[in-house]
């Protein structure tokens, strides 16, 4: 029962992204049967702000919400993927703990770790886990400033599971919620690729972005590296991909960013049989149809631009502000977060 005089809840999320120079918000208002009403985002410049002085200056932009989200800087983790020990579900993070003591870049005390099924409950003979490994200085650094600029954060995300909310929110309203679908999306100069169905991430991998893309997706021409480009870090290390030369496009025939993607479909193909991929979505600032049409007849593979309107009105891209448009695009999948779900 809701007495008289109890205050109403502040139904307002807020969805944000501290990063070096500045700080990308989205607030937003969730709706019984609509999309979710964008009220206020964009991005607050730090300029030579120490963190107290940035933290007074946003405190007066009044982003109050009943409920915070946080993504953490790709910087301040790693996401790594490893066979499901086999102990009791609440000693995973425990043995999950020893396992990747090799593989981090700090030690482990000075780490906290969370961890979430491959592809949640799908049943697979051997089955996985992914381990996110977090630096403890930069999430207490996070809460600290979230404090003081007047914002109680409610919870850490990362930019792999945001964007499965927001493919899986968006394969939803496509008819594909069963199926495997893909998502691509591009900011500052690299790529993110998630394979997610039935609302579980299944796969996640970065790759550079390659710029002539764009151009040849507007028609025109640019010319090619005379180096192989660097190739995306892969975060799924101890899998046997086995990469062979059997008739893919070679460096001089092609983008290396598409080379990768098609290399990365070929994976989940021979890893997933019994789950094609219906569909690959790409959401890049600009120029995502045209990028569409391209990657479509590149890869084979139905690939179309992600449709954000019906999941979230009030966000649309503004030619005089790209930059902040691209830096708020992944705050939408953490203003869908579940917390019924990992991480």
């Amino acid at each position: 029962m809701k007495w008289p005089w109890q205050a109403a809840q502040n139904k307002r999320q807020l969805a944000l992204h501290l990063m070096q120079d500045g700080l990308a918000y989205v607030l937003a208002e969730a709706g019984a049967g609509a999309p979710m009403r964008v009220l206020r985002w964009g991005v607050e410049p730090r300029g030579d702000a120490g963190p107290p002085e940035f933290a007074r200056r946003v405190r007066a932009l009044s982003l109050g919400a009943g409920q915070v989200v946080a993504l953490l800087g790709a910087e301040h983790y790693q996401i790594l993927k490893i066979e499901t020990p086999n102990v009791p579900q609440d000693e995973l993070k425990a043995a999950a703990r020893w396992q990747i003591k090799e593989m981090v870049d700090a030690h482990l005390d000075d780490l906290t770790l969370d961890v979430m099924h491959v592809g949640g409950d799908a049943p697979r003979a051997q089955k996985h886990l992914f381990v996110v490994a977090a630096a403890n200085t930069a999430l207490r650094e996070l809460t600290e400033w979230s404090a003081s600029a007047g914002l109680n954060l409610n919870a850490v995300d990362i930019w792999e599971t945001a964007q499965r909310n927001l493919q899986s929110a968006a394969a939803l309203q496509a008819g594909l919620a069963d199926r495997a679908t893909a998502a691509l999306m591009v900011q500052n100069g690299s790529c993110l690729l998630t394979v997610s169905a039935q609302g579980e991430l299944f796969y996640t991998r970065r790759l550079d972005w390659d710029e002539r893309l764009r151009q040849r997706a507007l028609g025109g021409f640019a010319p090619k590296p005379a180096a192989p480009a660097p190739l995306g870090f892969e975060y799924m290390p101890g899998d046997d991909i086995g990469f062979a030369d059997d008739g893919a496009a070679t460096e001089a025939e092609g983008s290396p960013m598409v080379i990768e993607l098609q290399r990365s479909i070929d994976v989940w193909e021979r890893s997933w049989p019994d789950l094609p991929l219906a569909l690959l979505q790409l959401k890049p600032p600009e120029h995502d149809k045209e990028l569409a049409t391209l990657l479509q007849r590149e890869l084979g593979l139905r690939t179309q631009a992600m449709e954000l309107a019906p999941l979230f009105s009030g966000f649309e891209a503004t030619a005089d502000h790209p930059a902040a448009y691209a830096a708020c695009l992944p705050l939408l999948g953490a203003l869908l977060r579940s917390e019924q779900r990992k991480p």
